[in-house]
């Protein structure tokens, strides 16, 4: 039996990783991480607290789709009492990426910007594309609801990555982030990127590559947060017996 405590508990994503445990072979929630328990998933009957010193019950396994902050905290005490971590948490900065990679060299991590099966496919579809049609422009667009608070989301993130990868590159050095006033013509090998926030979008991802005469796009599309907890429960199973190290939804998948 896998017992898995979920960072943020209380939260979206929380309730669908929750309600995805149950009745699962092999999986039980045996507790939750939340600074909210007044909205607790329906049937909740696990040890909730507000802070990861505070648990009385030490999961095998942590799942993290909270905040940057919060996650750092849990994978700290994670890396103490060597709890493997499933992270699924957005908008770290590099400080943030370089702790992440420095517990996962004392515990076994998953992080990705996206556990949605369809999206981690169309990554790879998204560098093979950008390495063929080396002349087309790319723009990525990516909408979400209107609670999200980083943007562009780390899905988008990660699909520029990719086009970056396909054209040899580097996404730092191409990024175009959202433009405004009179920006002058596109230049040449530019990544581009808008956002949308509005309403209960859960997630909409499309690149789409620009060429004279033709347009190739890439899209997914989410309407339920259930396939992000679904993926999040297969990375949780397939990191049950791997080492400590810092692996991606691509590994869990065997797309490498």
């Amino acid at each position: 039996m896998l017992k898995v405590g979920i960072v943020g508990i209380s939260g979206r994503m929380g309730h669908a990783l929750f309600e995805c445990c149950q009745g699962l072979d092999g999986v039980k929630v045996v507790c939750g991480i939340d600074r909210n328990t007044d909205s607790l998933p329906a049937g909740c009957s696990c040890e909730v607290v507000d802070a990861p010193a505070k648990l009385g019950v030490i999961p095998d396994l942590f799942i993290d789709f909270t905040r940057p902050e919060c996650s750092l905290e849990g994978l700290a005490f994670a890396v103490k009492h060597k709890v493997r971590y499933v992270l699924g948490t957005t908008g770290f900065d590099e400080a943030g990426k370089e702790e992440i990679a420095k517990a996962a060299r004392d515990i076994p991590v998953v992080f990705a910007s996206n556990f949605s099966v369809g999206v981690n496919v169309i990554l790879s579809l998204i560098e093979k594309t950008a390495a063929v049609m080396t002349d087309a422009d790319i723009e990525i667009v990516e909408a979400h609801h209107r609670y999200k608070v980083d943007a562009p989301s780390g899905t988008a993130l990660s699909m520029g990555e990719a086009a970056a990868r396909g054209r040899n590159v580097r996404l730092q050095d191409v990024m175009v982030a959202g433009r405004n006033g009179v920006t002058g013509e596109r230049q040449y090998g530019t990544i581009g990127f808008s956002s949308i926030r509005g309403g209960d979008i859960v997630g909409m991802h499309n690149a789409m590559f620009c060429c004279d005469g033709e347009r190739v796009e890439i899209a997914h599309h989410a309407s339920s947060r259930a396939t992000f907890a679904r993926g999040a429960i297969r990375a949780a199973l397939w990191l049950a017996d791997k080492k400590e190290g810092l692996y991606t939804m691509s590994e869990v998948l065997g797309l490498n």
